[in-house]
């Protein structure tokens, strides 16, 4: 029977070594499981490597989740976009009677004067968001919060993220919205589930009981394709017949002894940003500040604001802030982790009144992400596609955000494991 390698015990490893049918060993680096989808505890507060709220459309996978995590809530989104000092429920471009006048003209005029092109998500970004939106919604939301969330020129790259992640109202329901409040729920995350208890680590937790052989504390260092082979950073040595690589796909690339030329040349070219999430939980004798109550996240746009999201772990779920507390993650973006702007992040929450003045702070922590967002550029599809192809060919594959090199989510990430095992263990027969 073939012996399955994988490399990272994240959410990705963790459900293909859940679904395989061969005997495969699982080694992550770290002394603990989870990659970003593990939680910790700080003074009563529980913190997640920012938001891992769970998005879940398919049955059983839904099932799954709920099993392994001990039990889930199913929450109906409540997420605003903060412009101009006023709030605009999520998604923007479905939103705009909750905007001054002057902007909802404008947003209005710049649907009904979008020119008449063939619309592609091969397009430049930039133009893709004013094709589809016009140049109002792309000027007062698209452009602004995308070039914060991405640190990246969004004219050097495409359209191709946007799948479920960007809801796409047509003209005349966008149009309709400057004069309706609607209640419509637009977006793959109208819903979402998360562990009635102890964070996203509760639903790691439980694939852990069910993943036998997990080495902690051990980093892939070298892996050599012609004995198939994985050394650690520690020394020992690991034979397979397949390989399951969930750790940075540049990273992966890097460690392999015999890659060609070409494949090498084609993981420089691939680029992402990086993240900073700053974990803070507060102590307020007068409650959540008002500006936060109810909210699960807020997207800003507004360049004089230097972190692009907030999220309120404890509006989520109850368990996630002491009582009198509240807890929540800001969001800062790099293009090679730097983060000089956030060298203030207390003064300015409490500036913006998302921390209240007279409230104290007693857990904050920062967690920062080397990889975070997968930048899609015309670089992207054709390196992925000379790597892959010679790392199959070698029996190496590689899922997960980064492994896969994509932006996705935890549904997919375990869709697609299950998917890989099933390959697996069927060539294994």
């Amino acid at each position: 029977m073939k012996k399955t390698v994988i490399i990272g015990a994240g959410i990705s490893g963790l459900s293909a070594a859940y679904f395989l049918k061969n005997p495969c060993t699982i080694l992550e680096e770290k002394p603990y499981a989870g990659g970003l989808c593990c939680s910790f505890y700080e003074n009563g507060f529980t913190f997640d490597c920012s938001g891992h709220f769970i998005h879940i459309k398919d049955e059983e996978i839904k099932s799954l989740v709920n099993k392994l995590s001990g039990g889930t809530d199913e929450i109906v989104r409540n997420a605003s976009i903060y412009i101009n000092d006023l709030f605009v429920p999520y998604p923007f471009q479905a939103s705009l009677a909750y905007l001054d006048e002057k902007t909802k003209k404008e947003c209005v005029d710049g649907v009904l004067k979008r020119k008449d092109v063939d619309i592609s998500v091969k397009m430049p970004f930039l133009r893709w968001s004013e094709a589809m939106f016009g140049k109002g919604i792309t000027k007062y939301f698209m452009k602004p919060y995308n070039e914060k969330l991405w640190s990246h020129d969004l004219m050097k790259m495409t359209a191709e993220w946007t799948g479920p992640f960007v809801p796409r109202p047509d003209a005349q329901s966008i149009i309709k919205s400057a004069y309706s409040k609607s209640r419509q729920k637009y977006g793959y995350n109208s819903t979402f589930y998360y562990p009635k208890k102890n964070g996203c680590q509760a639903l790691i937790n439980g694939f852990v009981k069910n993943c036998k052989n997990i080495e902690f504390n051990s980093k892939s260092s070298a892996i050599n394709i012609k004995n198939k082979t994985v050394v650690t950073r520690e020394g020992k040595k690991y034979k397979y017949d397949n390989l399951i690589s969930t750790q940075p796909l540049t990273e992966l690339i890097k460690q392999i002894k015999h890659a060609p030329a070409s494949v090498k040349e084609a993981a420089r070219r691939l680029k992402c940003s990086s993240l900073r999430c700053v974990n803070l939980g507060v102590k307020s004798s007068k409650g959540i500040p008002k500006i936060l109550k109810n909210r699960h996240w807020i997207y800003l746009p507004d360049k004089k604001i230097p972190f692009y999201r907030i999220g309120i772990y404890s509006n989520v779920n109850s368990f996630a802030a002491p009582d009198k507390c509240y807890g929540f993650y800001v969001e800062f973006s790099s293009a090679g982790n730097e983060y000089k702007n956030c060298d203030n992040v207390i003064k300015d929450l409490k500036h913006a009144g998302f921390i209240g003045k007279a409230d104290d702070i007693i857990a904050a922590n920062i967690v920062d992400m080397p990889y975070a967002y997968v930048i899609f550029d015309n670089e992207r599809e054709k390196s992925l596609k000379i790597i892959n192809e010679w790392l199959n060919k070698n029996s190496i594959f590689t899922i997960g955000r980064y492994g896969a090199w994509e932006y996705s989510f935890i549904e997919k990430n375990i869709i697609d494991a299950k998917r890989l095992a099933k390959q697996l263990s069927g060539a294994g027969k």
